[in-house]
C-alpha cells in the first residue's frame, strides 16, 4: 500500500506541474496576443493619423486650385467620424530649402497617437498677376476710361492695367453674404433708395434688391468727412449719390472691418450686379472738391464716374471689373487711380482666382518623427 500511495503521489506532483506549466503558459500566450494586439491598434491608429494628416494637405491644395488664398499661418481643420481628426497650416515663404513658395504642415490624430508632415508647395502659375494693377478688367485695356491717369507706385506702369483679355478674380459669395454682413437690409421695387445713416458708418452693408434692380445709395445724411463703409449688394445697377459731406469739403471712404470675419476689411464695393456702379460727386457748390476711394472696388459690371464740372475723384486702390460697361473719368472731371495698397500680397479677403494650379513639389513630402 505504501508504494501506491507514493505512486499516487507523484501522479499528483506530475498532473500539478503540469497545470501550473500549461497556466504559466497560457498566461504568456495571452500576454504575447494582448501585446501584438496591442501593437497592431498602435500600427492601425498611427497609419490612419498619417492618411489624417495627408487629408488635410490635400484638402488644402485643392482650396488653393479652388481659388482660396491664404495667408501665412492660415488653417483648416476636418474630422473623419469613428476615426480622428486633422489641423493643416499654410506657412509662407518656404524656408525649408527645398525650393517651394511656401510650405504646408499638417497633423492628423487618431486616439492617442499624432503623426506631423510637411510637403513643399508651388502655387499655380498666374500669368496676369491681377491684384498688381490699378485697373483689372475682363476685356483688357482702357476700357471705358475717360480722362483717367494712372500711377503705380509699386509694380510700375506696366501694371497700370492689364492689356488683354483675362479672367477676373471675383469674391466668394460664401462671405459676401447676407450672414456675413454686419447689417442686411431687404429692399424691393425696381428703382428703390437706401439712404446711409450715420450709424451705418464702420459697418460691411448687404443689400439684398430685385435682381433687376437699380439701386440708389444715398449719403445724403452723412457730414463726415472721413468714414469706413463697406456696401455689398446683388442690385443690377448700384447709384451712389450725393457724394461727400454736406459742407462742401473733400471726402475720404475706406472698406470697413468686418466683425463677423476676424476683422477682415472688406472692399468698398463689392457689387455682384451685371450693370454699372455709379458715383454721383454733384452737389452743386461742390466747387473744387475731390471725393477719395481708398481701397478696393469690384464688379461684375463697370465702374462709372460723375462730377461736377470742378471736382474730382481720385482712387487709392484698386478697381476690379468684369464687365468693363462705364466709364471711370468723369465728364468735365478727372479720375486719378494710384495703386498705393499691395493687394498682390495682401489681397481682399475671400476672392477666387480662376485659371491657377498649385501642387506639391516632388520629393518635398516628408514628416517629422
Amino acid at each position: 500500500m505504501s508504494g501506491q500511495k507514493r505512486r499516487g503521489q507523484a501522479l499528483i506532483i506530475v498532473i500539478l506541474i503540469i497545470a501550473v506549466v500549461m497556466v504559466v503558459f497560457a498566461n504568456s500566450l495571452l500576454r504575447r496576443l494582448r501585446f501584438s494586439a496591442l501593437q497592431e491598434t498602435e500600427i492601425y491608429q498611427r497609419e490612419q493619423a498619417l492618411y489624417l494628416a495627408e487629408m488635410g494637405v490635400n484638402q488644402m491644395i485643392a482650396n488653393l486650385n479652388s481659388g482660396i488664398i491664404y495667408n501665412d499661418g492660415d488653417s483648416i481643420s476636418g474630422a473623419v467620424n469613428g476615426i480622428g481628426n486633422f489641423t493643416t497650416i499654410y506657412h509662407t515663404p518656404d524656408n525649408s530649402g527645398f525650393g517651394g513658395d511656401s510650405y504646408i504642415e499638417s497633423i492628423g490624430k487618431t486616439g492617442s497617437f499624432s503623426r506631423k508632415i510637411f510637403a513643399s508647395v508651388q502655387l499655380g502659375s498666374n500669368i496676369s498677376d491681377p491684384f498688381k494693377y490699378c485697373l483689372f478688367t475682363s476685356t483688357g485695356g482702357r476700357d471705358g476710361v475717360r480722362r483717367s491717369y494712372f500711377y503705380n507706385y509699386i509694380y510700375g506702369n506696366r501694371y497700370k492695367y492689364n492689356n488683354s483679355p483675362a479672367s477676373v478674380p471675383y469674391p466668394d459669395e460664401n462671405y459676401y453674404n447676407e450672414n456675413y454682413a454686419e447689417k442686411y437690409v431687404e429692399i424691393s421695387g425696381t428703382s428703390p433708395t437706401y439712404y446711409v445713416l450715420p450709424q451705418d458708418l464702420g459697418k460691411v452693408i448687404y443689400i439684398q434688391t430685385e435682381a433687376d434692380a437699380t439701386l440708389t445709395v444715398s449719403f445724403v445724411y452723412i457730414y463726415d468727412e472721413s468714414y469706413n463703409l463697406s456696401i455689398i449688394t446683388n442690385a443690377k445697377n448700384l447709384i451712389l449719390d450725393k457724394m461727400g459731406p454736406a459742407n462742401g469739403d473733400d471726402t475720404n471712404w475706406y472698406g470697413a472691418e468686418n466683425s463677423k470675419d476676424n476683422n477682415s476689411t472688406y472692399p468698398i464695393i463689392t457689387h455682384f450686379g451685371s450693370g454699372t456702379v455709379e458715383f454721383n460727386f454733384t452737389y452743386s457748390y461742390d466747387d473744387d472738391t475731390t471725393l477719395y476711394l481708398h481701397g478696393f472696388i469690384y464688379t461684375a459690371g463697370g465702374v462709372d464716374m460723375e462730377y461736377s464740372i470742378s471736382s474730382y475723384g481720385e482712387i487709392d486702390g484698386e478697381v476690379i471689373e468684369k464687365n468693363p460697361l462705364g466709364e471711370l473719368g468723369g465728364p468735365w472731371g478727372d479720375t486719378s487711380m494710384q495703386y498705393v495698397t499691395d493687394y498682390y500680397t495682401n489681397p481682399p479677403p475671400h476672392f477666387i482666382i480662376p485659371g491657377t494650379t498649385t501642387e506639391v513639389l516632388p520629393g518635398t513630402f516628408r514628416e517629422e518623427f
